[in-house]
């Protein structure tokens, strides 16, 4: 036997950025995720970008103002294409970040944290350090949401159809 990690089936990443944008449209943006998180508001920034499933690079990007709200984000899934970034905003208490998750493998690019807490410099690389591990924290209290979802039972009867019936209904 191989002392190799099992590795993560690719369409998981595809299906976390697709539901983080159906929770965060249907749920006004709220996730109350267990401590020490709390309350997080979360939204679809300026970019998604999309691929067909076989392949690795995108195929179709959308950037601008509100791209998740738009005739092409919806015809690309209809198409069949799978997300392959999407770039989100959460604020938690009075901290805004951005970044982008990217890939089946979920790597963070473009991360923004907001200013350090404290004037003090002596006080901002452990203020930045407590901001990445905030970031840290929030996306892996929603992958967990999402992985306990995904491997329950209410998947594929409640989630899969919902997302379907969002989808359908972006159009409208």
């Amino acid at each position: 036997m191989s002392d190799a990690a099992t590795p993560v089936p690719a369409h998981l990443g595809a299906e976390f950025l697709l539901w983080l944008w159906y929770s965060s449209d249907t749920g006004a943006g709220r996730f109350d995720l267990p401590s020490p998180v709390g309350r997080v508001e979360l939204y679809v920034d300026d970019r998604l970008a999309f691929r067909q499933p076989s392949d690795t690079k995108a195929t179709a990007v959308l950037t601008g103002e509100d791209p998740a709200h738009t005739l092409e984000a919806r015809a690309a899934l209809a198409g069949g294409k799978v997300l392959q970034d999407l770039r989100f905003v959460f604020r938690r208490d009075d901290r805004e970040y951005t970044a982008t998750l990217r890939g089946a493998s979920l790597d963070c690019i473009g991360l923004k944290l907001p200013q350090a807490l404290s004037e003090n410099p002596d006080e901002v690389v452990n203020d930045r350090m407590f901001l990445y591990e905030e970031f840290a924290m929030v996306v892996g209290g929603l992958f967990d949401r999402f992985a306990t979802l995904r491997t329950g039972s209410a998947w594929s009867k409640d989630v899969v159809p919902a997302v379907r019936a969002w989808l359908e209904a972006q159009g409208d």
